[in-house]
């Protein structure tokens, strides 16, 4: 029957990712028949079918074969790595990262960590995706993200999660509202105003969940995936939205409109990196909590220094 390769599992990533066996090989530098007998093999070395033929549409991977597929990836990579170790006889940081960030964070989560391994990890290449939490969990446990940056009252069960920094809720506020001069608002002194709400899920429903938890009924007049879309809408002076804020950013995150925190009481949210459970992370993983933990840390320190 023969023993598991990885060269088999190159092979079989390489179909997954085509769509097909003649694109796979061509992708790998092999022959269409390499391929094809090194998918054999592996189905019949598990015992199992790992692809679903479909006549003039390529292959898509079964359900075995995409559990197959997200522990491969990190076999492969993580067999890169040893190979990197092997030939330079050091641990030095290098190769491919490719991170997950939902979009509400990206502007704080992405630039600085992109710039920290452009400058310091240049054998890095540094990739990023934006996406829901959902999409980018899923594509976490499907090994096609290496890490992922979600808010923790986001996570999954099935990934393992570490807090990077704490989340503060604030209300967005037009420049010049009666309230701006506050150190905090209630939910309850914008109840008669427009809501314009983030509609990112589970973004949109967990603020009408906080609202009606204060006893407050939001008038929602609209809702955008857009966060510009929604600042433009409140800096014009059509209603009020709910953001959460993370340690360094100002309380003026745009033209025309404020941020104030939340005086209610809200379930405590936080940024969390993600990783897949059971799966050792490789050292720029490690590397990009590491500096991530330690960039908003000093940043929370600023904050109350100014405070």
């Amino acid at each position: 029957m023969g023993e598991l390769t990885l060269r088999q599992l190159e092979y079989f990533i390489a179909v997954v990712d085509a769509g097909s066996v003649t694109a796979a090989s061509k992708k790998v530098s092999v022959t269409q028949a390499t391929v094809s007998m090194a998918i054999a093999q592996l189905e019949s070395r598990l015992g199992t079918d790992l692809l679903i033929r479909q006549q003039s549409k390529g292959v898509v991977p079964t359900r075995a074969g995409r559990e197959l597929s997200a522990r491969a990836r990190h076999v492969l990579a993580m067999t890169a790595e040893i190979t990197q170790v092997a030939a330079t006889g050091t641990s030095e940081i290098s190769g491919v990262i490719e991170i997950g960030c939902v979009s509400s964070l990206s502007p704080q989560v992405v630039p600085p960590l992109a710039a920290h391994f452009e400058r310091h990890y240049p054998q890095v290449t540094f990739n990023y995706r934006e996406g829901s939490a959902g999409d980018l969990q899923q594509a976490l446990i499907d090994g096609a993200l290496d890490m992922a940056f979600v808010f923790s009252r986001q996570t999954l069960e099935s990934v393992r999660s570490h807090d990077i920094a704490e989340a503060i809720l604030k209300i967005m506020l037009p420049a010049g509202h009666p309230l701006c001069g506050r150190q905090s608002i209630s939910f309850s002194e914008v109840a008669q105003e427009s809501a314009i709400l983030i509609d990112l899920p589970p973004s949109r429903d967990r603020s009408i969940e906080f609202m009606r938890n204060a006893g407050v009924e939001p008038r929602v007049r609209w809702t955008s995936e857009n966060l510009a879309t929604v600042m433009a809408l409140v800096a014009n002076g059509l209603g009020y939205s709910l953001r959460y804020a993370l340690p360094g950013e100002t309380s003026v995150p745009g033209p025309g409109v404020i941020e104030i925190p939340v005086a209610d009481t809200v379930p405590r949210n936080a940024i969390s990196a993600v990783v897949p459970r059971g799966i050792h992370t490789p050292r720029r993983v490690d590397e990009a909590i590491r500096f991530l933990s330690i960039h908003f840390s000093e940043a929370a320190q600023a904050d109350t220094d100014r405070h």
